[in-house]
């Protein structure tokens, strides 16, 4: 006889306990039916309502123990009965997931070449280089792992603390925050070299570019730290 059975609703799974049976036996029916559905909930971020048996905070905590063993489930909240708090959470849940898609950095792998354009919500990382006619943009930072001779935009949502790191540039356009860089890109470097490390950052009403050192690197880690908390 099974002692716990699980639904789905949206956002969510409803885990339905025997109220009767004891919970070392309802507990252990749960790890086996969390076990059976692995493969089919996969990596899902879902709320969780414990329903038809009340639970203790510890009987709870041994429930999400148990489906955290048995099963691949992302547990974003637990959710009870009350139907208006049950919206909150769901609504919530779709908040956290849209705030960690915005986190997240678009990569992109290859170069970026004549007429391409290659467009991010957040971050841009390109792993290769900005050919001329190809163009990056990025809502925050651009990072390129190669060179820009094309085109790169970065804060296109009036983020000012923007940067556009690159390998080396010889640019057709840098803008930030939709002001171009106008100057003469100073390596730092006291020889002439093809590998040189620049990063163009937003100061006053200007876009300067500044060489790529342990500085200027900790800086932006620094700054990247503090809009993640």
């Amino acid at each position: 006889m099974s002692l716990s059975f699980i639904k789905s609703f949206q956002n969510g799974i409803a885990l339905h306990l025997d109220p009767d049976a004891d919970f070392e036996d309802v507990l252990k029916d749960v790890e086996s039916r969390f076990e059976e559905s692995r493969k089919f909930f996969k990596n899902a971020k879902v709320a969780l309502s414990i329903e038809d048996r009340p639970v203790s905070a510890e009987e709870e905590k041994k429930i999400i123990n148990a489906i955290n063993s048995h099963s691949d489930i992302d547990l974003m909240c637990i959710v009870g009965k009350n139907e208006e708090s049950n919206r909150k959470y769901v609504k919530a849940l779709k908040r956290m997931e849209v705030e960690q898609a915005q986190n997240c950095a678009k990569i992109h792998v290859g170069n970026i070449g004549d007429g391409d354009i290659i467009e991010a919500e957040n971050d841009l990382i390109v792993y290769g280089n900005v050919e001329l006619g190809g163009a990056a943009a990025a809502k925050g930072d651009v990072i390129v792992l190669g060179f820009i001779n094309g085109q790169a935009y970065a804060g296109m949502e009036k983020d000012e603390s923007a940067v556009i790191i690159a390998m080396g540039a010889n640019p057709r356009t840098i803008s930030i925050n939709n002001i171009r860089f106008t100057d003469k890109i100073k390596t730092g470097f006291g020889k002439k070299s093809k590998f040189s490390p620049v990063m163009f950052r937003k100061t006053a009403e200007k876009i300067e570019c500044v060489p790529l050192e342990e500085e200027t690197l900790r800086e932006l880690i620094v700054r990247k730290h503090a809009k993640t908390i």
